[in-house]
């Protein structure tokens, strides 16, 4: 026999507004602490309470109510945990943002119409992508989305039961659109708690085109799979894989003998080293696919391992002055404390797929992880100081670039306009992006407010159509993919189910561990 459907009453909904979001808006909003020993989260100003948070606590704030007692904020104690949107008392908290700025969302609290005891229904998504609204329309704040199989209740609808209300097992409250819901009863019994804005929209599925490689590790096992994440497979092991711009073939590298460039097509058949090399690492192909550009060992050198850098003999000497130990206020140094290493010269060679041919390119001794510009001929690269440009035509000196910062690999966006990196702030790695001319840096991504331990987020690459990035994170307590749209915003695991049995193993030694493209 089946058990008694439980009951509650739907939560009013608070509906607003559009807002006209700024990049990475929702992992870089305005921040405000509690500034009393608990404040209370409420669903709309002096309205039911949502939860308690604790002094200290970092709320991020998404706007402020048109009397400005109240501010629209955004809890998210945790990375791996949901994030819950609420109303704070402005009394309660110390904002740290210019209040002119902050965006004034106008409150409509939509009156319930049914009475108590209204029946929940059980509810599945059943599209790919789903956006949870703040309201039923289109032109509503996405809260978050949701993706297929997740389990929700129904609580409310439209009059025309397009759009219904749902609660997710969280405890989260916001509006989708019914069509892409398997319902578990009928939702004509539901009351009516909101007024639809807009129609409803066709489904939110991400644009899976073209095919993604990855490396399990640097040297490790190579993988292939569609940018929905399916038909993976295993083709190859290696370095740093990298998709021609056709996509039908893959560049890697290996140490292993024969060590060398490497080619195969995407499938794994037809493995092959191009030419022999010491140390090889990061091919990136030409925007024509008729030449890989890579780098190499190209001799070794040896200094003495420092707190400040590998150090020769003679510069090893001019730090201590002579003497075998130097004392400073950070320590005392003595000479036989730094133990003499071997160091390889890195250079960039041009490998020409018609001929065979080679051309070292003008760089520096230091060169790493190039990346070629998809539509002019620079070339992209690290040089230990930051990137330096440089052609793979011509013999013109390579210019500096984005200079004294601790960075990572590299990629352009499709167009050419963007540049995606990772770069180092105080404990962690996140990603950035800049204009390709290196002005107005934005982080896409930002630690959780709260957290124990360092978050990273590295090695980006981009889809052939620009719209979404693949990245590495750490932020569940282990390396694990992840996607977000080209502006940071909904960012979610890639592939998670494909992906359960793989480990990934980031060493920050600029590996490449993905490549996306046709």
């Amino acid at each position: 026999e089946k058990a008694e459907t439980p009951r509650l009453t739907p939560t009013p909904v608070t509906t607003r507004p559009p807002a006209t979001p700024t990049p990475a808006e929702s992992v870089r909003l305005p921040g405000a602490y509690v500034d009393v020993l608990e404040a209370v989260l409420r669903n709309a100003p002096a309205g039911d309470e949502l939860a308690r948070v604790p002094a200290g606590t970092r709320l991020g704030v998404l706007g402020i109510s048109p009397d400005r007692d109240w501010l629209h904020v955004r809890l998210q104690a945790d990375a791996q945990q949901p994030s819950l949107d609420g109303w704070a008392s402005l009394a309660d908290v110390i904002v740290f943002a210019d209040m002119d700025t902050l965006p004034v969302q106008e409150i409509v609290v939509r009156e319930q119409s049914a009475a108590a005891g209204s029946p929940l229904l059980a509810a599945t998504v059943r599209a790919d992508r789903l956006h949870l609204r703040a309201g039923p329309g289109v032109d509503q704040e996405i809260i978050r989305t949701l993706t297929s199989g997740t389990a929700l209740q129904v609580v409310g609808r439209t009059d025309g039961g397009d759009w219904v209300q749902v609660e997710t097992e969280a405890g989260e409250n916001g509006w989708v659109a019914a069509r892409w819901l398997e319902i578990d009863g009928e939702p004509s019994d539901l009351p009516v708690t909101g007024v639809a804005t807009t129609a409803v929209p066709l489904p939110s599925v991400l644009a899976a085109t073209g095919h993604i490689v990855f490396q399990t590790r640097n040297g490790g096992a190579i993988y292939v799979a569609t940018a929905s994440g399916a038909s993976l497979r295993q083709v190859g092991h290696g370095f740093d894989p990298a998709l021609s711009p056709d996509g039908s073939q893959i560049a890697f590298t290996r140490w292993d003998e024969p060590r060398g460039l490497w080619l195969m097509r995407v499938d794994g058949s037809d493995a092959r080293r191009l030419i022999a090399a010491n140390r090889p690492r990061s091919p990136t192909w030409t925007p024509d696919g008729s030449a890989i550009i890579f780098e190499r060992s190209t001799g070794e050198f040896t200094c003495y391992d420092t707190p400040f850098g590998c150090k020769s003999a003679d510069e090893l000497d001019a730090f201590l002055g002579g003497r075998d130990c130097l004392t400073t206020p950070v320590g005392t140094f003595c000479r036989r404390d730094f133990t003499l290493q071997k160091r390889n010269y890195q250079g960039l060679t041009r490998y020409n797929l018609n001929d065979g041919s080679t051309r070292d390119l003008p760089a520096s001794r230091t060169a790493r992880a190039p990346v070629h510009h998809p539509q002019t001929d620079e070339v992209l690269y690290l040089d230990g100081a930051g990137y330096a440009i440089t052609h793979d035509v011509g013999d013109d000196v390579p210019r500096p670039f984005l200079r004294d910062r601790i960075l990572g690999p590299a990629v352009y966006s499709p167009d050419g306009r963007y540049l995606y990196l990772s770069q180092r702030t105080g404990d962690h790695w996140d990603i950035w992006r800049y204009n390709s001319d290196g002005s107005q840096p934005v982080a896409l991504t930002a630690p959780p407010a709260l957290r124990d331990r360092p978050i990273n987020n590295v090695a980006p690459t981009v889809s052939p159509d620009g719209r979404t990035l693949l990245f590495l994170s750490d932020r569940s307590g282990r390396w694990e993919f992840w996607q977000m749209n080209a502006d940071g915003s909904n960012q979610r695991r890639w592939a998670p189910a494909a992906l359960a049995d793989i480990s990934l193993e980031y060493n920050y030694a600029n590996e490449r561990m993905a490549d996306w493209g046709p």
